[in-house]
């Protein structure tokens, strides 16, 4: 089964974002809280470290 047929139809909203960005990094962080259709809410927090190459920014790292 799939993931998103497990959860069903979600939304989500993040507060606490914070971004810093050092040279050609960009490390995002939030906490977040997804209401979803057939499990509930989930709440969490994730970090995400991004880098840049050429003229755009890539995810290199994802944390949850």
């Amino acid at each position: 089964m799939e993931f998103d047929e497990i959860m069903g139809k979600t939304t989500t909203e993040l507060s606490e974002e914070h971004y810093r960005m050092t040279g050609d990094y960009v490390i995002f962080s939030a906490d977040f809280e997804t209401t979803t259709e057939n499990v509930g809410v989930i709440r969490g927090a994730f970090t995400q470290i991004w880098k840049k190459f050429g003229e755009k920014y890539l995810i290199i790292h994802d944390m949850f």
